[in-house]
């Protein structure tokens, strides 16, 4: 997870911390926690441990911890919250300026337009005049058919 800056980074050491000394004061076992909750274990110690890097989006370690606190009996949604408004400010913010920054490079519609109706025209047209046989392109065709039946 790299999407935190450095003050969510210390406010998310402060939730784990918070979150592993109540799971410790009530003598429960990791395990317990992460069957509870459906939260991997060694996601739940990575929190637990600070290790951070090895977590997912920042979406997700606010379900986490949402999770985790309710399994221990605190406000899991308050803990979450203090967390993640951060982010998603943080993430939004980020997200506006990587717009801004993005290269302005398009294709007028319109010249789309045209080139799909000089195409659409182009088979309508071949389609309603297929090319026509002349009867000169036939006339050898039939001048040696003539010269191949015997006179009488």
């Amino acid at each position: 997870m790299t999407l935190l800056n450095q003050a969510q980074v210390e406010q998310l050491k402060e939730i784990t911390t918070q979150l592993r000394q109540v799971r410790q004061e009530k003598s429960i076992r990791i395990e317990e926690i992460a069957s509870q909750t459906l939260i991997r274990a060694s996601v739940l110690q990575a929190l637990e441990e600070e290790r951070f890097e090895e977590l997912p989006e920042p979406i997700f370690v606010q379900g986490f911890i949402r999770r985790y606190g309710d399994a221990l009996g605190l406000d899991g949604n308050a803990l979450s919250h203090t967390l993640i408004s951060n982010v998603v400010c943080q993430n939004h913010n980020n997200y506006h300026q990587n717009l801004d920054n993005k290269p302005k490079a398009y294709i007028p519609l319109v010249l789309t337009y045209i080139l799909l109706l000089v195409a659409a025209s182009a088979g309508l047209f071949y389609t309603l005049n297929p090319p026509r046989i002349t009867s000169e392109s036939l006339t050898p065709e039939v001048n040696s058919q003539q010269s191949m039946v015997p006179n009488k």
